[in-house]
């Protein structure tokens, strides 16, 4: 995956159920981060699904943190603050989607007392579309009622807390690419593919089975048909992407070949011998007829 820049990801403040981000404790997150110690994982609105897979899976990891002062504008007026800045290790799913203008806000999870230390830790970072992630209510009821929600924002520990989500944007560090997007038609046929055959992994071709005596109670048979159809196409069309650009590489080339011998034709009264003059009379030039 690849890393980012230095950027920053929450300031001392408010927190999302009317806490305060401590300046001290961005100044202990900064001493004190070890990732072999503790790596905070970067997620979606604070939620991390059990099955590893979208959209609640993890995005990253938080490779380093430091601290600067700020300047805001609050109230109309410059206010300095303490930011907690991070680098973190980025999914190309995560590049993909702030670059793509989807959850462009950072907020992080605290641990006040973090492992009984008496020092301050972060123990998550959150990539979400609003100032105050899923919504000020929702993460409040969350921390107040920890467990009333199946599904939703949790606090990794009782006593933790939720910054606000702070506007931000990173840049890859030198060196750094992202993978490039899958073939979007082969992605688009692939999708549709793993629906109708209800399984993540791209289906094997299927062959139809032998009539049955009696028609199906179900329409796996139609389903399986639907499938290859699917399957065949995409096939089809990568195939056809192949051949495309093969006939375009061989364009480009006849191009570049015509070019040469154009270039090297003489042009129109240029001769590349003298012209003969049949024997003279008088150093006069004498007609062969």
């Amino acid at each position: 995956m690849p890393k980012t820049k230095s950027f920053i990801v929450a300031v001392a403040g408010d927190t999302v159920d009317g806490r305060t981000i401590e300046a001290s404790w961005l100044t202990d997150i900064a001493a004190t981060y070890n990732r072999a110690t503790y790596g905070a994982r970067v997620n979606k609105e604070h939620i991390v699904g059990l099955s590893g897979g979208d959209p609640f899976k993890i995005y990253g990891d938080v490779l380093s943190v430091s601290t600067e002062e700020v300047t805001l504008q609050l109230g109309g007026k410059p206010v300095k603050k303490l930011a907690l800045r991070a680098e973190i290790e980025a999914s190309d799913e995560l590049v993909a989607m702030t670059a793509n203008g989807q959850k462009i806000y950072t907020s992080i999870e605290v641990a006040p007392n973090f492992a009984n230390t008496g020092k301050a830790n972060i123990v998550g970072l959150a990539v979400t579309d609003t100032p105050a992630s899923l919504g000020t209510d929702v993460l409040s009821f969350a921390i107040k009622h920890p467990g009333a929600l199946s599904t939703g924002p949790k606090l990794t520990a009782a006593g933790n807390v939720f910054s606000l989500g702070y506007e931000t944007s990173f840049e890859l560090a030198e060196g750094e690419v992202a993978a490039p997007p899958a073939d979007s038609a082969a992605g688009m046929f692939a999708a549709i593919t793993s629906f109708f055959s209800g399984k993540t992994a791209a289906p094997a071709v299927v062959t139809p089975p032998p009539p049955a005596s009696e028609p199906p109670a179900n329409d796996n048979e139609l389903s399986a048909q639907v499938t290859k159809g699917f399957t065949d196409m995409a096939a089809a069309m990568i195939q056809l992407g192949k051949e495309l650009r093969g006939d375009m590489g061989k364009l480009r080339t006849d191009q570049e070949t015509l070019r040469t011998q154009v270039e090297g034709t003489p042009k129109p009264g240029q001769f590349n011998r003298q012209p003969s003059t049949g024997g003279t009379t008088g150093g006069q030039q004498r007609a062969e007829c």
